[in-house]
């Protein structure tokens, strides 16, 4: 099994985190050594069956006082209610500040059990174990959590770092073809910001990635989980509140976010950002801030992981302009974008990372780039 540790910069939070395969056991010594009088495992309906049953069983097995909590499964479910609910489930089961959150699941598990830790009595620890793509790509560590509101996606939530997360990739190979794929979004995103040589890694070995089936794959995707969070960490760790290096981690978001929740949840969340990176990169190219190979590079490693990257028809720009002046990245009404200059490498002027347009240029971009083959 492979380890890394880190330690946030100016805080005494250390998250360790495991990358390998069938961890359950070594998450469950590693609670143990928690010593914890309450474990709360939260999931949703959908990993309960497929994984939940048979982690609580484990725990009770190794003597774990524990209990499971679950929710429907599904972005429209990121919810105050579906908080409120999993909130009063520990106080029915009598859970103090003695108590830890392990979040069983996928990006969603993830954001409502690290939200209700961070405010259940002030805070209380949380443990991630992620099964999708996407969280183990990038929602499982680095302390977002929140949840959705009419107005707009995470609007509401709190950084809230886990204090060990266990990413088991054989969980991915339970996960369908359409999940596993579009969650790939994440990995390749990182490599696009910040690492040319993963990024490369990652074109070169995608048949391989996406296959889940061939004999080199865990050894692959071992390396591709570690590679993958060594370069999130380097972010995080520099800035953990996303007071500026942190929003490079937004590349393909501003947009993506948009129109995901425009799409009633219908997209998945990596599926939008798919939508949302060569949006964004396509912005740049218009504003000649990357080149129109590197726009076109991005586009088709996208394609290639079998995903969209046209708007849906139906949403218009009008409403993707003002969704993305609610979007918690917003200043003063204005969205901000953390764009890409080539790959590997993240756009900044004098230091500052986000970038601001007129919502003319954006209305006119977004309009030329729906109009695209």
């Amino acid at each position: 099994m492979n380890q890394i540790s880190f330690t946030l910069k100016n805080k005494d939070t250390t998250c360790d985190v495991f990358a390998g395969t069938n961890l359950y056991n070594e998450a469950i010594v590693y609670l143990k050594k928690m010593n914890k009088a309450k474990y709360v495992l939260i999931t949703d309906s959908k990993v309960e069956k497929l994984h939940g049953e048979t982690f609580l069983a484990k725990c009770i097995e190794a003597g774990l006082d524990i209990f499971m909590t679950s929710f429907q499964e599904g972005e429209k479910n990121k919810t105050r209610t579906i908080k409120e609910k999993l909130e009063d489930a520990l106080f029915e089961q009598k859970c103090g500040r003695d108590a830890v959150v392990i979040a069983l699941g996928g990006g969603v598990v993830g954001d409502m059990a690290g939200f209700v830790a961070s405010t259940y009595m002030r805070g209380i620890p949380v443990v991630q174990i992620p099964t999708t793509t996407i969280s183990i790509a990038d929602s499982s560590y680095g302390g977002k959590t929140g949840l959705d509101v009419p107005a707009g996606k995470n609007l509401i939530g709190a950084f809230h770092q886990p204090i060990a997360v266990f990413m088991d990739t054989e969980l991915l190979k339970t996960l369908d073809k359409r999940n596993y794929d579009s969650g790939l979004i994440e990995i390749i995103k990182h490599g696009i910001i910040k690492n040319k040589k993963f990024y490369e890694f990652l074109k070169e070995n995608l048949e391989t990635i996406l296959s889940r089936e061939e004999e080199k794959y865990d050894k692959i995707m071992a390396k591709v989980v570690m590679d993958n969070i060594t370069i999130k960490r380097e972010v995080v760790v520099e800035d953990q509140k996303e007071s500026n290096l942190r929003k490079i981690l937004n590349y393909g978001h501003t947009i993506g976010h948009a129109v995901e929740k425009l799409s009633n949840f219908d997209l998945l969340h990596g599926e939008a950002i798919a939508i949302g990176i060569c949006a964004e990169a396509f912005l740049a190219y218009k504003n000649g801030i990357c080149s129109e190979e590197c726009f076109l590079e991005q586009k088709n490693i996208v394609e290639s992981l079998g995903q969209e990257t046209k708007i849906p028809e139906g949403i218009s720009t009008n409403d993707i302009i003002e969704l993305m002046k609610l979007d918690k990245k917003a200043r003063e009404g204005m969205p901000e974008f953390s764009l890409v200059s080539e790959i590997g490498k993240y756009f900044e002027t004098d230091g500052v990372i986000a970038k601001r347009f007129s919502l003319k240029v954006l209305a006119e971009v977004i309009d030329e780039y729906k109009k695209l083959e």
